[in-house]
């Protein structure tokens, strides 16, 4: 049985510790966190510490912290021969580089504490620093996922930026247009039929398929009409650049 240790306590830790648990070929041996108190979304039948120094031998190291945490995290880890890598999209892997194995497992996915998510369905993106520990990396992702990919540094950072877009950047725009009708008193529930089916035609079609709207059928017509009625908006700005960027159908 492949035993794994997670570092951190966070959403990212917690989705892979549910799915190590439910996984008879893994055994989560602890889960390491900076507060004084077991988490409580930490499961009981986990070994939690809190103390580097009460950290056991595990085959596999996980690193789950925010990016400007690893460094630090790694350099506080004596792990031996055994593979310590991080999760992260826009971290280079030498990061870890004062150990002898190491790598990266980035899931191309977003956690949350609620979502109960199909891990065989996420791309795992790894590297590792020499073939032996690139192999022992893939074959401990293709326990999690069907759908794992080698990548280096430069093309990983690429999907980080493209999930950022896709994910992050579109959620702000519900985001804003959710404040756009509260602030005039409009029901923001309204447009929420409008966003799950904008994302369900993706099941079936390309996204640049998919587009539609003034910006796409060069209605500059319409386009006018929200421009004006947005001219004294905090919004206006983002409306023209985004209008800008679709009718240009450029990077």
């Amino acid at each position: 049985m492949i035993t794994i240790t997670l570092i951190g306590t966070g959403r990212l830790s917690f989705n892979f510790m549910k799915e190590i648990l439910k996984n008879d070929s893994l055994h989560l041996n602890q889960v390491f966190g900076r507060s004084k108190f077991r988490p409580k979304h930490i499961s009981d039948e986990v070994d939690y510490v809190k103390d580097f120094k009460n950290l056991k031998t595990s085959d596999y190291y996980f690193i789950c912290v925010s990016d400007n945490q690893i460094s630090k995290i790694s350099n506080n880890l004596d792990v031996n021969d055994k593979v310590i890598v991080h999760l992260s999209g826009s971290t280079d892997i030498n990061v870890l580089s004062k150990h002898k194995n190491y790598g990266v497992f980035y899931p191309l996915q977003t956690f949350s504490y609620e979502s109960e998510l199909l891990f065989k369905e996420i791309p795992i993106l790894i590297e590792g620093n020499n073939k032996n520990t690139s192999l022992k990396i893939k074959t401990l992702a293709k326990l999690f996922s069907k759908k794992v990919k080698e990548m280096n540094g430069n093309e990983r950072i690429i999907c980080h930026i493209s999930a950022t877009i896709a994910n992050n950047f579109s959620n702000h725009m519900v985001v804003t247009a959710e404040k756009l009708l509260e602030k005039n008193k409009i029901d923001k529930n309204l447009i929420k039929p409008l966003i799950f089916e904008t994302f369900k035609k993706l099941k079936k079609t390309s996204a640049i398929d998919a587009q539609t709207g003034p910006a796409i059928r060069n209605d500059k017509e319409t386009i006018d009409k929200h421009i004006n009625h947005l001219s004294e908006s905090d919004f206006l700005n983002l409306y023209k650049i985004v209008t800008k960027n679709i009718m240009s159908n450029e990077l």
